[in-house]
């Protein structure tokens, strides 16, 4: 096999439009929970003096406007309103690339007040590829394979597995081995730890050897996009690291709720087909025997 060939079955190797149509419901889904359930802060920025406002390097450069009550309240109508057709397949590619712009400009929002999270990475990428997508994707279609379906979830994988090198490099960057050494996830602990965390308070070294683990974790990570042909390898990496934050979330209460869906483009979403679950569910009622009428007691007069 040549270099080239190889590269193509890397980065263009066909996926069924059923994950297409799958991924962009989970994506829209996603966005009407996060500005009331994962991330409401953001729209209490409308309430924020635009003193505070500091712009994210791309919000300089573009540049955007200072968030005011009706542009934070506006981009989240807009957001929310593309939302829906999106994800239930109208005219995909038009609210698709909506929902992108009104979500890049929420995300500058959220991440211009001196806290810049890296969780939506991997999110954002999703949103945009999915605006390049074939728009006529159905759930459950497992026939139909797309090479473009293929590079743009390849693009995703690649941005979710940055999510975790890149965090590891960022360690390195400004703490050194430091970070590794120091008392990082005891401060975690103590700040917003849980009954299921607060017990290793106890074992300082426990913690130490954790923070070492997460390192290993987050620089080993890239191994998933290489395994791509062993799917059920792959799947297993996957399930790892969906059981990984599980467990970050248990201890102290962090979910990457939007890297976890795009982190589901790993998955074979194709086999999931809501019109034949619900005939499924319907030819069971109505293969099930009637039951039989209890005789009603009869009483002497």
């Amino acid at each position: 096999m040549s270099v080239r060939s190889a590269v193509n079955g890397f980065f263009f190797e066909p996926v069924p439009l059923g994950r297409v149509a799958a991924m962009r419901f989970l994506a829209g889904l996603y966005v009407w929970i996060e500005w009331w359930a994962y991330m409401p802060f953001i729209f209490g920025h409308r309430f924020v003096p635009g003193e505070l406002y500091q712009p994210l390097f791309v919000g300089r450069v573009l540049p955007l406007p200072t968030p005011t009550y009706w542009l934070v309240t506006g981009t989240l109508i807009v957001m929310l309103a593309a939302a829906v057709p999106m994800m239930f397949g109208y005219r995909p590619k038009l609210f698709g690339w909506i929902l992108f712009a009104a979500y890049f400009e929420w995300m500058v929002i959220a991440n211009s007040y001196g806290k810049v999270d890296h969780a939506s990475f991997g999110f954002m990428t999703l949103l945009l590829v999915l605006c390049l997508m074939p728009s006529h994707a159905k759930w459950g279609d497992r026939e139909h394979l797309s090479e473009r379906a293929g590079w743009g979830f390849k693009l995703v994988q690649i941005a979710v597995v940055l999510t975790y090198f890149l965090s590891a490099w960022a360690k390195f960057r400004y703490g050194g081995f430091d970070w590794a050494n120091s008392g990082v996830f005891t401060w975690a602990i103590i700040r917003r730890g849980t009954v299921f965390s607060d017990w290793m308070l106890d074992f300082p070294w426990l913690l130490h050897v954790a923070q070492w683990g997460m390192i290993a974790f987050e620089l080993l990570t890239p191994v998933v996009l290489f395994v791509y042909k062993w799917k059920r390898v792959q799947y297993a990496i996957v399930a790892f690291f969906y059981c990984f934050h599980l467990t970050v979330f248990l201890a102290i209460g962090i979910s990457f709720l939007p890297h976890l869906v795009a982190m589901a483009c790993f998955l074979p979403l194709e086999r999931i087909d809501p019109k034949a679950i619900l005939r499924r569910l319907k030819d069971r009622r109505r293969a099930e025997p009637p039951k039989a009428r209890e005789p009603e007691p009869q009483f002497d007069a």
